[in-house]
């Protein structure tokens, strides 16, 4: 493990144990495509797992990792984002939507490259510790040729 990660897990776990923080975790999957310089499909599903390290239920720090995979291509996706809750969905609010946006790696078969990600969504609480997921995603590729989008429609499973 680089000592970069090793800073960063303890910052992290320093961070949690010191702060009114919370960690919520999702299962999510959805519909997906793409669309850039080599042509566009609709016909993908996006499956992931990820956790969030909130600070008062707001903002913090995610993770994730899944598959990008339609008939004949795969691509492993995993990110690092920063991520906003607008609402805590607690107390009398059951609805929590959220931004996040960060850094992305991709890799399939013919290589890696790096991109960058944007997501909206929203949690809602239907008990206090189990919810439903609902979000859109874009995960941004540049490229001289040009840009690249492989977005997602995602609706899944939240936990804290």
């Amino acid at each position: 493990m680089s000592r970069a990660r090793v800073c960063l897990a303890v910052a992290l776990l320093a961070l949690a144990s010191t702060a009114d923080a919370q960690v919520l975790g999702y299962a999510i999957a959805g519909p997906a495509g793409f669309h850039g310089f080599f042509g566009s499909s609709a016909s993908a599903g996006h499956a992931a797992g990820g956790a969030e390290l909130l600070i008062r239920d707001r903002a913090g720090v995610g993770g994730e990792y899944g598959i990008i995979a339609s008939t004949g291509s795969a691509l492993l996706v995993w990110s690092v984002n920063g991520v906003v809750h607008v609402l805590p969905g607690r107390g009398t609010s059951k609805l929590s939507p959220f931004v996040t946006g960060g850094f992305t790696r991709m890799s399939s078969g013919e290589g890696d490259f790096n991109a960058w990600n944007a997501a909206a969504g929203l949690d809602t609480w239907a008990k206090p510790r189990v919810g439903v997921r609902v979000e859109v995603r874009d995960h941004i590729r540049l490229d001289d040729r040009g840009n690249v989008h492989y977005w997602a429609l995602r609706a899944g499973i939240v936990f804290r």
